[in-house]
C-alpha cells in the first residue's frame, strides 16, 4: 500500500510540516509495510509561481512596479532572506525584504485562493492557471497513492485541499483522508461532509458537495486512526479507527476519539522526504511537540483543546533524544517547540536535561508570563539556548484577563518581560484587541502597556478577537454580553460573526486596531517578526544589546 501525505497551499513556508512529518515516522514505525511519501505542496506552490514569473508565465505585480520587476524584487527578497544576514544583519535591510516577501505571500494566497474556490465551484479560471494546479499534484499522482492524506492547518488552506483533492480523484483511484489540527478544532466536522460549500459569483449562487472530494475526516490525533485505516484496506467495516468521521449510505458516522496515552509510541519526526534546504530561513528550522494539549486549558475564547482532549506531556529523557537525533540527522541545531505552552516546572527540567548533556541547540518555545518564572529559571533556560519565548500577553487590562481566564496578573507579565529581557532571551508576545465586553479605555491600557515595555518586547503577533466555535465563549455568550452569533457563508467557518451589547463591537475594535497600526509597526525589531517567527532564531543577540 502506498500512502502520500500532504500539505496544501497557502501559508509562510519558513519551516517544514509537522504533521505529516509525524504520522510518516509513526507509520514506519508501526506498519513498515506501508509506503508513505510526504509532499509540500505549500512550499512547492510558492516555489512554482515565483517561477512562472520570472519567466512570465505568472503575471503579479506588487506596489507600482511592473511585473518583470516585480519578479526580480521578489526574487531577491527570498535569496536576502534565505541567506546567511545572521546576527550582525541591518535590521531595516531585513524589514524591507521581508515585507516585499509577505507582501508578495498575502497577494498570491488571495490570488490562490479565488482561483481554487472558483474552480472548485465549476467557475471558469484561465488555462494557465488549471495547468499551474495540475502541475502542483504532479507529484503526487505519479507517486501512485492508494490513499492521500491532507493534513489543513488553517481554515485558509481548505479551498486548497479540496480542490488538490477533487484534483488527484480524476487522476487516481487513492481515497481522501482530511485531518491536520485545522478540522480538529471544530465542533462539528463532519458536516464538512454532508453540507454543501456556498459561494456567490456575479449575482449567482454556485453549490458543491464536499463528499465528492473527501471520503474520511480525521479531527483529532491522527496516528492511530490512520494506522487501522490503512491495516483496514478496503474493508468496509471501519468501526475500529478511531475519530474517524465518513458518509456512508448518505448517513453521517463519527467513530469514537482515541488518544494515544504514552507519547514515547510517536519516534522523531521524519522529514526525509522535504527539502529542508527550500524553506525561506538562513538555517532551516525544525518544528517539534513535547507535549499535546494544553497544561492550562481553561482560556474562554480557546479551541485547541479539541485537537488534543486532554494534555500528556512526553519524558524529558525522550525529549532530550530527538533532539539528538535531528540534530545528528539533519545537521540543524534551530528547532522550535510548539507546545501549546511550557509550565515553568517541565520548563526547568527540559533546560538542565539539554545543558547536562551539552547538547548546543537555539530554541524557542510558548509559554504563559506568570511569576514563576523568575530571574534564576529564566537565566536557566537561556543558557539551555532558548533564544525566543512566546509569551501569551493577550491583554493588560486585569478585568478583561479575568474574562479570558488567561489566570495571569499584568503586574507579573511585566516583570517576566524584563526578566527574560536581561536574561538574554527575546520576547515575542501576543495580544489581543477586542475581546468581548473590553471597553475603549481597557483598549488604550494594553496600547500603554506596550508602550512602557517597549524595550523588552523584540516582537508582536497581534490582532482583533475571533470568536470561534466550540470556545467557552460562543457556548456561554451570555456570560461575555454576546447577543447574536451567525456563521459565515461559504465553506465551513470555524469563526463565527457577532454583535456585543456592552463594550467595543467588532467595527469599533478594527477601527480602533487600524487607528493603530503605526504603533504596533514601531514595536519590536522589525513588525515583520511577528509573522515570521522562525527568523529570530537566525539573529542571535547577546544579553548585552537585546534590550536596546
Amino acid at each position: 500500500m502506498k500512502l502520500a501525505l500532504v500539505s496544501p497551499p497557502c501559508i509562510r513556508p519558513t519551516s517544514p510540516p509537522l504533521g505529516p512529518a509525524v504520522l510518516a515516522s509513526y507509520l514506519g514505525k508501526h506498519l513498515p509495510s506501508v509506503q508513505v511519501r510526504t509532499f509540500d505542496l505549500n512550499l512547492l506552490c510558492h516555489q512554482r509561481m515565483l517561477q512562472g514569473m520570472k519567466e512570465g508565465v505568472m503575471k503579479l505585480h506588487l506596489y507600482d512596479w511592473d511585473e518583470d520587476t516585480t519578479a526580480m524584487r521578489v526574487d531577491e527578497a527570498q535569496s536576502f532572506i534565505r541567506s546567511d544576514w545572521g546576527p550582525e544583519s541591518d535590521l531595516g535591510r531585513y524589514h524591507r525584504e521581508a515585507t516585499i516577501l509577505l507582501s508578495f505571500e498575502n497577494i498570491m494566497g488571495v490570488f490562490m485562493s479565488e482561483m481554487a474556490s472558483r474552480a472548485l465551484f465549476g467557475i471558469p479560471i484561465p488555462g494557465r492557471i488549471e495547468a499551474f494546479f495540475r502541475d502542483l499534484i504532479r507529484p503526487v499522482v505519479e507517486y501512485g497513492p492508494d490513499m492521500v492524506g491532507i493534513s489543513v492547518l488553517f481554515h485558509r488552506q481548505m479551498l486548497f485541499a479540496a480542490h488538490i483533492a477533487g484534483m488527484i480523484r480524476q487522476e487516481t483511484c487513492a481515497r481522501v483522508v482530511l485531518g491536520g489540527a485545522g478540522i480538529g478544532v471544530m465542533s462539528r466536522p463532519g458536516r464538512i461532509l454532508e453540507e454543501p460549500w456556498e459561494r456567490g459569483y456575479e449575482g449567482r449562487t454556485f453549490r458543491m458537495e464536499p463528499g465528492h472530494f473527501f471520503d474520511y475526516l480525521i479531527p483529532g490525533e491522527g496516528e492511530r486512526s490512520l494506522l487501522q485505516l490503512c491495516k483496514a484496506g478496503g474493508e468496509r467495516d471501519l468501526s475500529g479507527v478511531p475519530n474517524l468521521v465518513r458518509l456512508r449510505n448518505g448517513k453521517l458516522e463519527e467513530n469514537p476519539p482515541e488518544v494515544i496515552d504514552d507519547l514515547a509510541e510517536i519516534p522523531e519526526p521524519d522529514f526525509s522526504d522535504l527539502p529542508l534546504d527550500k524553506y525561506l530561513v538562513p538555517e532551516i528550522v525544525l518544528p517539534v511537540l513535547f507535549s499535546r494539549g494544553c497544561p492550562w486549558g481553561k482560556c474562554s475564547f480557546c479551541t485547541h483543546h479539541r485537537s488534543y482532549l486532554r494534555y500528556r506531556p512526553l519524558p524529558i529523557d525522550e525529549c532530550l533524544r530527538q533532539l539528538k537525533v535531528l540534530r545528528e540527522r539533519h545537521g540543524t541545531r534551530l528547532f522550535s517547540i510548539y507546545d501549546e505552552m511550557i509550565p515553568p516546572e517541565r520548563f526547568r527540567r527540559l533546560a538542565r536535561a539539554i545543558l547536562d548533556e551539552g547538547l548546543e541547540i537555539r530554541y524557542s518555545a510558548y509559554a504563559k508570563p506568570t511569576r514563576q518564572f523568575d530571574a534564576d529559571l529564566l537565566g536557566l533556560i537561556r543558557r539551555s539556548g532558548c533564544q525566543v519565548i512566546m509569551w501569551g500577553v493577550e491583554s493588560a487590562s486585569q478585568r478583561v484577563l479575568d474574562l479570558m481566564g488567561k489566570g495571569t496578573r499584568v503586574e507579573d507579565m511585566k516583570k517576566v518581560l524584563e526578566r527574560a529581557g536581561s536574561a538574554g532571551i527575546m520576547n515575542l508576545i501576543f495580544v489581543m484587541f477586542g475581546f468581548p465586553t473590553e471597553t475603549r479605555d481597557e483598549f488604550f491600557e494594553t496600547i500603554a502597556f506596550l508602550d512602557r515595555n517597549r524595550k523588552y518586547i523584540h516582537a508582536i503577533s497581534k490582532g482583533v478577537f475571533i470568536l470561534t466555535e466550540g470556545s467557552m465563549v460562543e457556548r456561554m455568550p451570555e456570560k461575555f454580553s454576546i447577543t447574536k452569533i451567525s456563521a459565515a457563508s461559504g465553506p465551513p467557518e470555524t469563526s463565527l460573526k457577532y454583535d456585543v451589547s456592552r463594550g467595543l463591537s467588532p467595527g469599533e475594535t478594527e477601527a480602533l486596531y487600524r487607528d493603530n497600526r503605526k504603533f504596533f509597526d514601531g514595536l519590536g525589531l522589525s513588525p515583520r517578526f511577528g509573522a515570521y517567527r522562525e527568523h529570530l532564531l537566525s539573529l542571535g543577540f547577546s544579553k548585552g544589546n537585546l534590550g536596546k
